[in-house]
């Protein structure tokens, strides 16, 4: 797998103070972005594991997900505009796989726009299966999510 970080590029567990750069990636990703509070209840829940990818002390990509025993389910993973197709969505899903694979998760579960190819070809890439579909999961614009699906050695 690729995504390897160059020098002065770090990922780490999400904290507060990362909260205002992510919020700003947040809005500038998705029609309907998360809310301040709902980070804030993401990052203090027991069964969520968050990162953010910094480049020189700016935060350019972040990605959550809740883990319970063998399955982990990525629920928001987004990187900076300004920063897409330069290897920080691949390094956090390395980085998450890596993680939770020592953590004996043998099984990734996500949602994805049904229209968003870029991320679709990008989980292939590594490995995820498209496994169903939600209908109109995506309130706000109808939209069906597909269901995709990484199983590894367990």
């Amino acid at each position: 797998m690729c995504g390897a970080l160059a020098p002065g590029e770090v990922i780490r567990e999400m904290a507060l103070e990362d909260l205002d750069e992510v919020i700003e990636i947040e809005q500038l990703s998705f029609v309907s972005p998360w809310t301040r509070r709902l980070f804030e209840e993401t990052l203090g829940s027991s069964i969520s594991t968050s990162f953010v990818v910094k480049r020189g002390g700016l935060t350019v990509g972040y990605i959550i997900l809740y883990s319970v025993e063998s399955e982990a389910h990525i629920l928001n993973i987004a990187v900076h505009p300004e920063y897409r197709r330069k290897g920080y969505g691949a390094s956090l899903i390395n980085h998450v796989v890596d993680h939770f694979k020592a953590r004996r998760v043998t099984e990734f579960f996500l949602e994805v726009r049904e229209g968003n190819t870029g991320a679709i070809s990008l989980y292939s890439r590594y490995g995820f299966e498209k496994i169903g579909k939600r209908k109109k999961y995506y309130t706000e614009t109808n939209e069906d999510a597909v269901v995709m699906r990484l199983s590894l050695p367990g």
